[in-house]
């Protein structure tokens, strides 16, 4: 039997093995409800006022703002609380008001009811505020071609169908696609957990079948290093599956519901997150596999683990930082390293935040370490295989390994 066919029948057993066992199938079923929950609640729920507080520079900016709060209530009901309520307090200078946005005492700042600063546009798009802002200068421009008397339908329809406030950032990034950052954040979110829980299941595999000596039967017929490749390919087959079935939820959820527009997605957006999804999973699985190898009890597998999962929450956070300012240094430095790659250059490259060279060098950088790390992996996870008792120490795990 050929290595890859011998590979494949290993990755064939890890989809059959784990396709039907109840932890799968309780994960599967409560990772489907939390996002059902996830996309239905918050529309559900509702509720309070979103309370905004706007600088005002020079003249003009009164009418703007009192348009956008009214527009913002219309569909509230007589007597009921008010869901925008917005405060216009006068500044001196843009500079003021910068600063003051920084602070975090602003929201925006109104200039001349021709511009509008707010702090960035990344990350989520554009915020219920710059929205409202937005539509509020609309109306008052509309008002003003009424006044003067003319059916200037054209400049009408001009006026409804653009953003009249030139719009700057504190962080220099120009506005785009509201939804792709929303996109980029369910991503990470998938990501992150998927890490995690694959990485889990991929440690918890090892450590079974070390535990209960099944791993002695298999080593009979199969090399160390296709047991490794194997249980890599046929969880990350189930991985990819539920990461895929979970989508699929949110999806339906959202057209169900009507809680939001789903939005019509880029093609390489979605190639985007698929390609990370793997090089990530496959990053961590071989890390996990080989951690596994070392312990003998399940007791002993979490405290192994936790080293990975350490990896995995630095990158979210990076990633996070990356979502705020996907051009600042913290993302920069991320898209290069290899553990926080797979967290940082979706979220930079669905904000199209991220040049081609950085990308291609981050997928380069990535996929060598992969290579790196099955060779070191498969060595360690030879060396510890047949190690029983108390844990096994990385040096004697790779010195006892056959060179």
């Amino acid at each position: 039997m050929t290595s890859a066919r011998t590979v494949w029948q290993v990755a064939l057993r890890e989809i059959r093995e784990h396709g039907r066992s109840k932890s799968f199938l309780i994960t599967t079923l409560v990772t489907f409800l939390l996002v059902g929950a996830l996309v239905t609640v918050p529309g559900l729920i509702g509720g309070g006022t979103s309370e905004y507080t706007v600088a005002s520079v020079g003249e003009g900016n009164e009418p703007i703002a009192t348009a956008a709060e009214q527009l913002g209530n219309v569909a509230d009901e007589p007597g009921a609380e008010p869901s925008v309520a917005i405060e216009l307090v006068d500044f001196d200078s843009v500079e003021a008001a910068e600063t003051a946005m920084d602070e975090g005492e602003l929201d925006a700042t109104l200039i001349d009811g021709s511009e509008v600063i707010v702090e960035s546009v990344g990350g989520f798009g554009e915020s219920e505020l710059l929205a409202l802002l937005q539509q509020g200068a609309a109306s008052v421009q509309l008002e003003a071609i009424v006044a003067e008397g003319g059916e200037a339908a054209a400049d009408v329809i001009e006026v409804m169908t653009s953003d009249p406030l030139e719009t700057t950032t504190l962080s220099g990034q120009e506005p785009g696609d509201e939804t792709r950052g929303a996109v980029a954040y369910a991503g990470l979110l998938l990501l992150y957990l998927a890490v995690l829980l694959y990485g889990n299941w991929m440690l918890a595999g090892v450590t079974e079948e070390k535990s209960n000596r099944v791993v002695e039967v298999l080593l009979s017929s199969v090399k160390p290093w296709q047991i490794l490749a194997g249980k890599i390919i046929g969880i990350g087959t189930l991985g990819i599956a539920q990461f895929a079935g979970t989508i699929l939820i949110a999806l339906i959820a959202l057209r169900v519901t009507d809680t939001l527009e789903l939005p019509s997605l880029d093609a390489a957006l979605v190639f985007n997150l698929i390609v990370w999804f793997i090089l990530g999973f496959l990053l961590f699985a071989v890390l996990y596999g080989a951690a596994g190898s070392l312990v003998s009890r399940m007791e002993d597998a979490q405290n192994v683990a936790f080293p990975m999962s350490m990896i995995a929450v630095a990158g979210f956070f990076v990633s996070i930082a990356a979502l705020s300012d996907p051009d600042g240094t913290a993302a920069v430095i991320g898209t290069f390293i290899p553990f926080t790659a797979p967290f940082v250059v979706p979220v930079r490259a669905a904000l199209e935040a991220i040049p081609a060279w950085q990308y291609i060098a981050a997928v380069v950088i990535t996929i060598a370490t992969i290579v790196g790390l099955v060779l070191v992996a498969g060595r360690i996870y030879a060396g510890g295989l047949l190690r029983f008792g108390t844990r096994v120490k990385l040096r004697d795990a790779w010195r006892s390994a056959e060179a």
